[in-house]
């Protein structure tokens, strides 16, 4: 939502769509702005215009997916009850407590659910683990979610 934001107010500082997709490029969402101003025919108002209802919808998808997240049918709560103190001390290497107490978590989880996989948004700390994760946990992947497009 911030990177939308973001862009509206870049056209409103400086209306030109080039300036815009030049600073989109590391943005998450560059590939939707440079749709969006192809779409506006490259006029800033009617990029601003397409860039307000893409936003829109984007937030409807977002409310949408976490009403389905909060649907108990849909996902449930784990609790971890083992600490699992070996397998902590040898996932060190996260360097991160609040990280290996969600491998943790996971490796818990995987125990009771078969072919479990651990999405993460953590590519400092799991993701760059992932051998590691692997060789000690029962988990069978560690996929980082920037990557859930492909």
């Amino acid at each position: 939502m911030r990177e939308f934001r973001r862009a509206a107010a870049a056209l409103k500082r400086n209306p030109s769509v080039d300036a815009l997709e030049a600073e989109a490029m590391t943005w998450r969402i560059r590939d939707i702005v440079t749709e969006a101003i192809a779409r506006a025919g490259r006029e800033t108002a009617a990029a601003i215009t397409v860039l307000e209802e893409v936003k829109t919808c984007y937030e409807q998808e977002c409310v949408r997916r976490l009403a389905r997240l909060e649907d108990r049918e849909v996902l449930f709560l784990h609790r971890r009850r083992t600490d699992y103190p070996e397998v902590y001390l040898f996932l060190n290497a996260i360097d991160d407590p609040d990280d290996i107490e969600v491998v943790l978590d996971a490796h818990d989880l995987a125990l009771r659910v078969p072919g479990l996989v651990l999405w993460t948004g953590d590519g400092t700390h799991i993701v760059r683990n992932r051998e590691r994760v692997l060789d000690l946990t029962e988990l069978v992947d560690v996929r980082f979610l920037g990557d859930a497009h492909t």
